[in-house]
């Protein structure tokens, strides 16, 4: 509505709607999970996997549909809207109120502006669900923000000239966080600039005997500087602004400098930072993912707590694992220690000291750094260890920390601070930023391969590079001359890691590159071809070049993916080998294997197979694709599998596969029968009946396609024939098959008169149907056993098509959702209920949109003529009415159903005048297929 205030969500504390608290549990979290991408699609999958994170639902999606309509109810129109694949949360979010304050606070030094962005804290952010994940990491970048607009609020009293207001402020936060160096500083500031010299000293006094006794550290150089000056009666300047001082007794890169901006990854440096100390620690992760970044921050951090300060042994430039011990020798500083083993002198020179050791690179000489920090730890007891490697060192008390790469929202923040950096002129924007976040996507949001193609914005848009990514990705270059080799490019990064695995590593990961998408262990075997391919894929896993899914609260298999920088390495090594045919075979067979054991959609596990497959839709994809060019028999035995997934699902792809090979010549009866589904949902039934009949002729006795010819002699108003060939596919073992043309003869037999045989069979078959205990058959015979009745008992059969609605969204049967929900429609609308039959009729349009099944969707379009004109809006039921006179596809109308739209357009006749009535059916001719069913929808959303 025009004008109208959109209600604000609240995480910065409970989550509430505006001030109102949000009683559902459940709602809560919904609302929590969609709040951390606010005007972005989350999907459904992603959704229901946070929603339900312990006990997820049997069947999710419905699930996740009643908690969005709850959801609604308390947002009100408008703030949550679905778009495929999933649900988009757009209305105004109290975390984005926050940091748009502070970003004007900035701008204008108004302290008006902190106090507004403090006051939209109720409590800790996102409360209840902080310490979960995905909320975790910004619940902790929330409450910073807080802390950080805290101490510029204290900041801002200082400089309007109000030390003592600030005193009080900062006493407050202090209390509340004793180890906030920052605030301490601020502090001892607002002390000395109120004329408090000795209480700014106590201040410093009191800080150091806390972080002594609490942490055995040390106050940092910020807060020394402070003392100082207040010793000497100088004006100290301010805190918040003084420079990073590293520790003084630390040497090297890593402890003058924490290097480039750490985004995403404050989490980790806080988990990391923590157990220094506590035993060897080593960052893992791919080549390029940050681990060096973060090894420097982390010693930053911890390094104050080492009087000794922090080593940096860089050890990419040794060649062989016989140097690792003088580079580090070297690195201390000693050179020239004595005696005669290089482990020994590593001990000499670090004996005694109490300091930070951190190794660098280390995953090619993985086994002399092994072997030294082994040594390190039983000789020199005091000295703290960090390694980086794409492996773990394999020694006692190792604490191995895996790296990731970054979150999305990081990703696209490094990915604009580099382009920025690259060319000025770079401005992340709403016009760039899908594109920018294809990039990140695309290049497994790994910081090194980010920067790289930032640097490219000096010559190519956003839009550019996405387009031409596999082009770009061997030639993403550091613009940096200093890079050292490894990574000097994305491809020498990949390079580096893979030549350091053994010829059987490298040839598994090869191979492994054929899978389009995550695979389980049990495809691996299938596809690698390597009898011990149990410990290839651990090892590839330990070194980073394979990632690995476990999920230990569930029964389900593990699951493994290779990053695409790595998957698209290992293609080229694949077809240097001349492996990647016989590797692409591999997997296509071992897609058909998944769909022989998976792809019938029968009996209790049918919705289990259905989620199997959905799973596996890259793969299957990727060996349709294969196969379509290779090997045209293959991939359509994989399609003919498809059959019952195309009934379900009603997925276009699956008919376009079918349309390919059978344009390449590949006349297989199975693949007819997919094709020929494809054309009836797509509301060409000449089509289909042609494919029907080329599949019949190779395969007389196919029950599925005489299950087709049923349904389409059905849509053509044929209810005999429909029932006469139904009949013959009933008889079909295969229960699903034979199930769905009984339902089909059912309602031939209904629409032919007899309704009451029609509805005591469909009846027993609801029952047989409902023992059988089938999740993807139960909403079929729900829906018939109520659309048979629909004209003799239709409160009775409501209250059926209405509990196949609901069963079919559990389910995920997308073909029976949309048929009950034009029956619901219909039956709403006779009962006089002209708002809840709106409701479920703009349900089916954009449900049969969405599906792409113009055949029932024209079915649907006269209900919704029905409708208007019972609202009094007779010129847009006319336009309904012509336009679908003119419409070639879809099925006839007869019986009832033509009875009723006759009668409606006599009605209509006599109400506009013959006149009025041509005119508007005109308008309704010329509008296209999307044009009509705009129509209807606007009218059906209109008040």
């Amino acid at each position: 509505m025009e004008g109208a205030v959109m209600a604000m969500v609240r995480v910065l504390g409970a989550i509430a709607v505006d001030d109102v608290p949000v009683r559902s549990a459940r709602v809560r979290r919904l609302l929590a999970v969609l709040a951390l991408e606010p005007g972005r699609v989350v999907a459904v999958d992603r959704l229901v996997a946070h929603v339900w994170p312990d006990d997820p639902p049997h069947h999710g999606e419905a699930a996740l549909h009643s908690a969005v309509a709850r959801a609604r109810r308390v947002l009100g129109d408008g703030a949550l809207r679905t778009e495929p694949p999933g649900y988009v949360l757009d209305t105004p979010l109290d975390a984005t109120a926050a940091v748009a304050l502070r970003d004007r606070a900035r701008a204008s030094g108004a302290a008006g502006l902190l106090d507004e962005a403090l006051a939209l804290w109720r409590g800790p952010a996102f409360a209840e669900f902080a310490d979960e994940e995905p909320f975790r990491p910004v619940a902790v970048r929330l409450d910073e923000l807080r802390a950080d607009l805290e101490d510029a609020r204290a900041q801002a009293d200082l400089d309007l000239g109000r030390p003592g207001d600030a005193v009080a402020r900062l006493e407050e936060l202090v209390a509340a966080a004793p180890f906030r160096e920052r605030r301490r500083e601020l502090l001892v500031e607002a002390l000395h600039r109120a004329g408090r010299a000795g209480d700014a000293l106590a201040a410093v006094a009191t800080y150091r005997r806390v972080l002594a006794d609490e942490l055995g550290l040390d106050p940092g150089e910020g807060i020394r500087r402070l003392e100082a000056a207040v010793l000497a009666g100088s004006h100290p300047g301010s805190a918040a602004n003084a420079p990073f001082v590293a520790p003084e007794a630390a040497n090297g890169p890593f402890a003058a400098t924490p290097g480039p901006a750490l985004l995403g990854r404050d989490t980790a440096l806080a988990g990391i930072t923590g157990v220094i100390g506590e035993g060897p620690v080593t960052l893992v992760g791919p080549g390029g993912v940050g681990k060096t970044t973060l090894a420097r921050h982390v010693a930053a951090a911890a390094g104050g707590s080492f009087p000794d300060g922090v080593v940096v042994a860089e050890l990419a430039a040794v060649a062989t694992g016989s140097e690792v011990a003088p580079a580090v020798v070297a690195a201390v500083g000693a050179p020239g220690a004595s005696g005669t083993d290089p482990r020994d002198r590593v001990h000499a020179v670090l004996r005694g000291r109490r300091l930070l050791l951190v190794l660098d690179n280390a995953e090619h000489v993985v086994d002399a750094v092994a072997a030294l920090v082994t040594g390190v730890g039983a000789a020199c007891p005091t000295v703290a260890v960090l390694a980086t490697s794409r492996e773990p060192l394999g020694v006692p008390g190792e604490r191995v920390r895996p790296v990731p790469p970054l979150a999305e929202d990081a990703a696209v923040a490094l990915f604009a601070e580099r382009a920025v950096a690259a060319d000025p002129a770079f401005v992340l924007s709403d016009a760039n930023r899908d594109a920018v976040t294809e990039v990140c996507r695309r290049l497994d949001r790994l910081p090194l391969a980010l920067e790289l193609a930032a640097a490219r914005m000096r010559v190519l848009s956003p839009a550019e590079l996405a387009a031409d990514l596999p082009l770009h990705r061997r030639f993403l270059r550091s613009p940096h001359r200093g890079a050292d080799d490894r990574h000097r490019t994305l491809h020498a990064v990949v390079d580096w890691s893979y030549r350091l695995l053994h010829p059987r590593e490298q040839a598994v990961l090869a191979r492994l590159a054929v899978f389009a998408g995550g695979f389980t262990l049990a495809a691996a075997r299938d596809v690698a071809d390597d009898p011990d391919l149990d410990a290839v894929l651990a090892d590839l896993v330990d070194k980073s070049l394979v990632t690995a899914t476990v999920d230990h609260t569930r029964t389900g298999p593990s699951r493994y993916a290779l990053l695409e920088t790595v998957r698209a390495y290992a293609r080229e090594r694949l077809d240097e080998a001349g492996g990647t045919a016989a590797a692409r075979r591999r997997h296509a067979d071992h897609v058909l294997a998944l769909l022989e054991r998976e792809g019938a959609l029968v009996g209790p596990e049918s919705a289990r197979r259905l989620a199997a497959v959905t799973v596996a839709w890259d793969e299957i994809r990727a060996a349709v694709a294969w196969g379509t060019e290779h090997d045209p028999a293959l991939a359509a035995a994989i399609v003919a599998r498809l059959i019952d997934v195309a009934e379900v699902r009603m997925t276009p792809e699956i008919f376009a596969w079918a349309d390919d090979l059978l344009a390449s010549g590949e006349a297989h009866p199975a693949v007819h029968a997919v094709a020929a589904s494809g054309a009836r949902f797509a509301g060409d039934l000449e089509r289909a009946e042609r494919h029907v009949a080329a599949g019949r002729a190779g395969d007389p006795g196919s029950p599925v396609l005489a299950f087709l010819q049923a349904e389409l002699d059905l849509f053509a108003g044929r209810a005999a024939a429909s029932a006469r060939t139904a009949a013959e596919a009933e008889r079909s073992p295969a229960l699903r098959v034979g199930a769905m043309a009984a339902f089909t003869r059912l309602l031939a037999v209904a629409y032919g008169g007899d309704t009451a045989g029609a509805t005591a069979e469909a009846d027993a078959l609801d029952a047989a149907v409902r023992r059988a205990g089938d999740p993807l058959l139960v909403p079929w015979s729900a829906y018939v056993a109520g659309e048979v009745r629909a004209d003799t008992d239709p409160v009775t059969a409501l209250a059926l098509v209405e509990e196949a609605v609901r069963l079919a969204r559990e389910a995920g049967e997308q073909y029976a959702l949309g048929a009950a929900l034009v029956t619901v429609t219909s039956l709403r609308a006779r009962a006089g209920d002209t708002a809840a039959a709106a409701r479920s009729a703009l349900a089916s349009l954009e449900h049969w949109r969405g599906t792409g099944n113009r055949t029932h969707q024209w079915v649907g379009l006269r209900g919704v003529a029905e409708i208007l004109a019972d609202a009094g809006r007779d010129e847009l039921a006319a336009e309904l009415l012509g336009g679908l006179a003119s419409r070639r596809s879809g099925g006839a109308l007869f019986g009832p159903d033509a009875a009723r739209l006759a009668a409606l357009r006599d009605a209509l006749a006599a109400r506009l005048g013959d006149d009025v009535l041509a005119h508007a059916e005109r308008r309704g001719a010329v509008r296209d297929d999307d044009g009509l069913v705009d129509l209807a929808r606007e009218a059906l959303r209109a008040p």
